[in-house]
């Protein structure tokens, strides 16, 4: 087990999340089963799928066949959506259901809308339906995915239970400064999807300090995202890939290299 993967922060609901997760979007099949299998090996606690991914079920076989002596349900941080389909009360209910028969799970660590819809009363709706489910037990934790402050400030204003977590793109030179703003201030957790997707990895800085620290550009990228305070979760079918993003937590970026970053783009 990977020590260092175990390190967790607290959440504004006073549950803990892992800092550093492995996205499954994109992996199909058997590719989503051996990459969540390989990736919890690695250390790996904090898994993200999604109904949309049309992976749920792999995702679940992948979890089971890691669980061991060293590594219980417990241990691990599951993540899932509600898709635009399902946005209202009554299909949170059903799309929950849905999961957690896919997945072969008793409960879900962390559901999150996953992108709101162009109606503030729908997402109000759904965020009622997930403060319900939320009181039921079946889903320990929620939160929202591609908010922007515009969605957010009306859901806030109606929410009983503030979100967790709001999921967004984020890389170097693909930054919404606004949202991250807004996130903070509410002390609502960013979660980084794609952050090295479309990133500018090729950068001299990034270069620059790739070769200072004798690290990968992705590794730069990721570690960054956890000096912003967010967490990444970068998705890989690649083995060698899953081990080396996972290799960021032996070295710091200072401020000013952070700041170098950040004004990419």
């Amino acid at each position: 087990m990977v020590n260092h993967l175990s390190k967790h922060i607290s959440m504004n609901d006073h549950k803990k999340i892992p800092l550093l997760g492995f996205g499954t979007a994109e992996l199909k099949g058997s590719n989503a089963e051996k990459g969540v299998a390989y990736a919890i090996k690695q250390g790996y606690r904090l898994i993200d799928t999604s109904p949309s991914y049309g992976n749920e079920n792999e995702v679940g076989k992948g979890i089971y066949s890691a669980i061991n002596d060293q590594v219980t349900r417990e241990d691990l941080f599951v993540s899932t959506k509600i898709e635009q389909e399902d946005m209202s009360f009554d299909g949170v209910k059903k799309s929950v259901e849905e999961s957690l028969n896919r997945l072969k799970l008793d409960y879900i660590d962390l559901l999150l809308i996953h992108s709101p819809a162009d109606s503030d009363d729908v997402n109000i709706d759904t965020w009622k339906g997930m403060e319900a489910v939320c009181n039921t037990g079946k889903v320990k934790s929620i939160g929202v995915s591609n908010f922007t402050r515009k969605e957010l400030e009306p859901l806030l204003n109606s929410a009983t239970i503030k979100p967790t977590i709001n999921q967004v793109k984020l890389a170097p030179g693909d930054v919404d400064w606004d949202t991250k703003e807004i996130s903070e201030n509410e002390n609502i957790i960013i979660m980084a999807y794609s952050p090295l997707k479309k990133g500018q990895l090729n950068h001299s800085v990034i270069q620059n300090l790739a070769d200072k620290y004798e690290k990968s550009a992705q590794q730069i990228a990721l570690r960054w995202t956890i000096e912003l305070n967010t967490i990444p979760i970068p998705r890989s079918g690649n083995e060698d890939h899953i081990q080396s993003n996972s290799d960021i937590f032996d070295f710091t970026l200072t401020d000013e290299e952070v700041q170098m970053i950040n004004k990419i783009g």
